[in-house]
């Protein structure tokens, strides 16, 4: 039984029994189990990705730990900081501070995602079931092109 799956005593028309329970509340722990490791990886993958760009110096850590929220499996929130290469730039680095979570239904969610100067109001959203080096390198992808696009509008 998945978390989104219906209880068996819905298939029979009864109510949630003590067993329902029992099973949910089993499939949430394993779920939890599983998304607070998948989400460390998801942070030693995004370092990977942001050096396979180019960028030097290149550090992620979490932010001060806190237990999840009550709506999801596990979260954590990164920063994460590189120098652009070369030289004679006025801020020469990416700072980005990313609030990660996966979700009881599964997904693998970054939501107000910060670059610099830029909160990137679109959330990025991926099956949990993806490779950690999948996500991040999705994640670094998406992020990079809001921010450049944030970059060169003209407003």
């Amino acid at each position: 039984m998945t978390i989104s799956d219906p209880p068996p005593s819905a298939s029979r028309g009864l109510t949630p029994d003590a067993h329902d329970f029992a099973r949910l509340l089993r499939a949430r722990a394993e779920l939890e189990d599983r998304a607070r490791p998948y989400l460390i990886r998801v942070q030693a993958e995004v370092g990977a990705a942001l050096e396979r760009r180019g960028y030097e110096e290149v550090g992620v850590r979490q932010v001060l730990e806190a237990p999840a929220h009550d709506h999801v499996a596990a979260d954590l929130t990164l920063v994460a900081v590189a120098r652009l290469p070369g030289t004679g730039l006025r801020t020469p680095l990416l700072k980005a501070q990313l609030p990660l979570t996966v979700t009881y239904d599964e997904q693998f969610v970054a939501r107000n995602v910060q670059v610099n100067r830029l909160t990137v109001a679109e959330p990025f959203v991926q099956p949990f079931s993806l490779e950690a080096a999948q996500v991040a390198e999705a994640l670094v992808q998406f992020l990079s092109e809001r921010y450049m696009a944030y970059l060169v509008s003209p407003s």
